[in-house]
């Protein structure tokens, strides 16, 4: 089940109002919907007077999960309840929307110079992937010797050996340079770089700096999305929560540097363009 609160502050601009929020200075309203295997406690707390009340909220909640979804905004420092935060669903997201725009490269993808960002060693499955679109991957990480084993075994899956290295100057002269996790480094980058993230940057970086991934929730799972909910942040708890794997083969259609939306089709017109650059100099 997936706990949803979402805090409504009234403004109490009338007399009769003010007075009333003496007497009843919050409101609470819950409802449960259903979806095959999924289920959503939607819990809507009107904040008539003080702050939230959240010894109030949680015998709403007995039996069901106390991670929530809720506005980043509300402080649940003090209370029973977290904030539901997983960035895997956003990784995979990042996945298939690097590994769409690759494909559509064409007429050569595999020129396209390459690098990926994986300092602790959490996705090399990854990396073997990448190698389906380009004919060299230099891999950077603060784990060489881990990755030097998975080199041979990947050399010998499917023939082509990753370059791995320790240092960040390896990165200068990439095109394309993906990291599932937050960059908290600066990294020797252009403003022609296209950096592909599944969290915000920690520090400023030249180039474009994707971190977001917009995709439209599936029509079955619709009718579960809370009003005003994010359909991203949603998905995530569907996928981390209710074990909704079917979400995992979504291709977003669109992302974001934070303030930017880009189409998958001006990204793979830059992209082409790498290829271009590539074959004038060989």
């Amino acid at each position: 089940m997936i706990t949803v609160l979402d805090v409504v502050r009234n403004n109490n601009d009338t007399l009769m109002k003010k007075i009333r929020s003496v007497f009843k200075p919050y409101d609470i309203y819950t409802k449960v919907k259903k979806q095959n295997k999924c289920s959503v406690l939607y819990i809507r707390y009107s904040q008539n007077r003080g702050k939230v009340r959240y010894k109030k909220i949680y015998p709403y909640t007995i039996g069901s999960p106390k991670t929530i979804l809720c506005s980043r905004e509300l402080d649940l420092s003090g209370s029973p309840f977290s904030r539901f935060e997983d960035k895997e669903f956003n990784i995979l997201m990042m996945q298939n929307f690097v590994c769409e725009l690759l494909k559509s490269a064409s007429p050569d993808p595999k020129r396209i110079k390459l690098a990926y960002l994986d300092r602790q060693g959490e996705y090399p499955m990854f990396a073997q992937k990448l190698l389906d679109y380009t004919a060299s991957l230099t891999v950077v990480t603060d784990m060489p010797r881990f990755y030097e084993n998975e080199s041979d075994r990947i050399y010998e899956s499917c023939g082509v050996p990753l370059i791995v290295s320790d240092s960040i100057e390896k990165l200068k002269g990439q095109d394309v340079i993906i990291s599932p996790r937050a960059i908290d480094i600066t990294l020797p980058v252009t403003t022609d770089t296209l950096l592909f993230t599944a969290e915000k940057p920690l520090v400023s970086l030249k180039g474009i700096v994707i971190s977001e991934y917009l995709a439209e929730i599936p029509y079955r799972y619709k009718r579960l999305l809370p009003k005003g909910t994010d359909e991203m942040y949603f998905m995530s708890a569907l996928y981390s929560l209710c074990s909704a794997g079917e979400l995992a083969s979504i291709v977003p259609a669109k992302c974001a540097d934070g303030t930017v939306q880009y189409s998958k089709e001006r990204l793979i017109s830059k992209l082409r363009k790498f290829t271009q650059e590539q074959t004038k100099t060989a």
